[in-house]
């Protein structure tokens, strides 16, 4: 079987646990604590990120690898203060702001200035609890960022009290899908001949995100996915604050002994349904929820 050419890899930790380290060393070569370079596949790519997201628990994470776009690189970050931006198809490192402070009362010495700032931050984030979020979820044909396909994509509007609204979109293939994926999501070509075109599909989304703010779970997976397409069929991206629920439960759940969607929901109390994108978001309102009460 085919596994694809091999391209440079560079991957920087924190608080790698041992077995993790492991791992990486039987693919690439440890320069420097925590610094990882090698050359592998896109497969192989796409498993070990995977790894490093389901093991490096509270540490921190960067990639960088050879992708074909004008920098002709690509990254994934996890767990980490910088945000990677997409400016007009160039991918922007953001510095961490530094740490802003949470108490009500401000301390003595902040300008008119920054009292205003710091009080509008408040209030932008108490309206992110009452006027609610976009839980996103997507279906895909497989982990590989480079290949992989979209096969539906969700949206549901909440708030805390309630869902608003919902919305889902199967997405065309051109080709049939692979037996685990049918299987797992019970989705065929045949059932996705009745979807949309996924240009379509995006821009509806486009219009549903608007600037809200978004939840996801697993950002480097759901995120990644959906902006490289937006990227491909050259629409604007429109997500800005995107919060990652897979790492709010890595830092507020401690008893478990993994940290799917569906464990998270288990551990809850919160019933599971057939694995599709809708359902899923579902679930991911309920969990999201449950994170905030702890």
């Amino acid at each position: 079987m085919k596994m694809g050419a091999k391209k440079m890899v560079v991957i920087t930790m924190s608080s790698c646990p041992p077995k993790l380290r492991g791992d990486l060393t039987k693919w690439l070569i440890e320069i420097h604590t925590g610094v990882y370079v090698g050359q592998i596949n896109a497969k192989v790519r796409d498993l070990l990120w995977v790894r490093i997201c389901d093991n490096i628990r509270d540490g921190q994470a960067t990639m960088v690898y050879s992708f074909a776009n004008e920098q002709h690189l690509e990254f994934r970050t996890h767990n980490t203060a910088w945000r990677i931006r997409d400016f007009d198809g160039i991918k922007l490192a953001m510095r961490p702001k530094a740490p802003a402070q949470t108490s009500e009362a401000l301390p003595k010495g902040f300008s008119s200035v920054s009292k205003r700032l710091m009080a509008g931050r408040r209030r932008r984030e108490s309206a992110d609890m009452e006027h609610g979020w976009i839980f996103l979820g997507i279906e895909t044909d497989g982990l590989d960022f480079e290949k992989g396909k979209i096969l539906e994509i969700a949206a549901i509007v909440a708030n805390k009290k309630q869902i608003e609204s919902s919305w889902s979109v199967l997405v065309r293939q051109n080709k049939a899908l692979p037996s685990e994926i049918v299987e797992v999501s019970h989705l065929t070509k045949e059932v996705l001949d009745g979807g949309i075109e996924l240009d379509i599909a995006l821009r509806q989304l486009s219009d549903i995100v608007k600037g809200r703010t978004v939840v996801c779970f697993n950002k480097s997976y759901c995120i990644a996915f959906l902006e490289r397409e937006f990227r491909r069929n050259s629409i604007e991206i429109p997500f800005g604050k995107v919060i990652d629920s897979l790492i709010l439960a890595r830092k507020r759940v401690r008893d478990i002994n993994d940290y799917t969607l569906e464990s998270l929901a288990e551990y809850f109390g919160i019933s599971c349904v057939q694995h599709r994108a809708q359902p899923d978001c579902e679930i991911l309102y309920k969990v999201f929820l449950k994170l905030n009460e702890i």
